[in-house]
């Protein structure tokens, strides 16, 4: 079975993690790694599992993510799993949900087996840091405090989990 990962990065976030999780399938399965925009509905016949990754922007999927989901015919054939990245020291998890929710919803309309979804916290944009510090009402230091903890991520550590997802999401198919 052939595994495509695929995904919109701006940031160079979600692509550290995309490499993470094809690092790891490409150990035991054939499996190819494409951005997002390179990636056609019709050339999705050929994979068995498709993994789709994204940033959260305004708490949901990126607009290019959420056009290729709708691009996917009903009952393609394939599984799929997902991969998001988030500034989560700046956000509560629930605002992402929306993020979440839409794989998990796409899956279902589309009639495709959803193998689960991978979240990892990443750096924010720096062109966003005064607008969130602003929108979150947080003080300097609050502010410093988080962008330190965003700063760090991805890091080995958040590859070694994303491998580990990616172990996890294709056992049943090795």
């Amino acid at each position: 079975m052939k595994i495509l990962v695929t995904y919109f990065s701006q940031t160079g976030n979600t692509r550290q993690i995309a490499n993470a999780i094809h690092n790891e399938i490409s150990k035991k399965m054939d499996c190819e790694l494409k951005e997002l925009e390179t990636v056609r509905a019709e050339d999705l016949k050929k994979y068995g599992m498709v993994i789709v990754g994204s940033p959260i922007h305004a708490g949901g999927l990126a607009a290019q993510v959420t056009a290729f989901l709708d691009s996917i015919p009903n009952d393609p054939g394939f599984s799929m799993a997902a991969f998001i990245t988030h500034a989560a020291s700046v956000y509560d998890t629930s605002s992402f949900d929306k993020g979440v929710k839409a794989f998990e919803a796409s899956a279902v309309k589309k009639k495709i087996t959803f193998k689960g979804i991978f979240s990892c916290q990443g750096k924010l944009t720096i062109e966003l840091h005064d607008f969130v510090k602003a929108a979150k009402k947080l003080s300097d230091d609050e502010w410093e405090k988080r962008k330190a903890e965003f700063n760090q991520h991805p890091n080995a550590e958040d590859e070694k989990m994303a491998s580990a997802f990616a172990r996890k999401t294709i056992e049943d198919k090795i």
